[in-house]
């Protein structure tokens, strides 16, 4: 891992990372680094901890979501590469993403039947 990546994912996990600069491409980054390093679950865990740091120093804790977190780290782990960022529109309803409970636990698509 290069220096750089080292020192980015260091600084997201304990919480230092400037929120101003941690853009949709540094999620991306440090979600690949952490799953390339740890199970699934381990690094979802490590990185929704870490974001419920960085959003709370930030005052912006309604911005964190279990559901967006999980869901782009599905797509991350499966395919590699860097989500666009308006694909979970394609299972999700903007009222489904946005529902606080979403918060906390992972809530299941709404744009499809079981």
């Amino acid at each position: 891992m290069k220096e750089s990546l080292e020192t980015e994912l260091s600084q997201f996990l304990d919480g230092t990372i400037d929120p101003a600069k941690f853009d949709h491409a540094a999620h991306v980054r440090v979600a690949q680094a952490l799953l390339e390093q740890h199970s699934f679950l381990r690094a979802a865990q490590m990185y929704d901890e870490a974001l419920s740091v960085i959003t709370a120093k930030a005052g912006q804790e309604t911005k964190r979501s279990l559901t967006k977190t999980l869901a782009f780290l599905s797509l991350i782990a499966e395919t590699g590469t860097a989500p666009a960022s308006g694909v979970l529109s394609q299972w999700y309803s903007d009222q489904r993403l946005s529902d606080p409970a979403g918060r906390d636990r992972f809530l299941m698509p709404d744009r499809f039947t079981f």
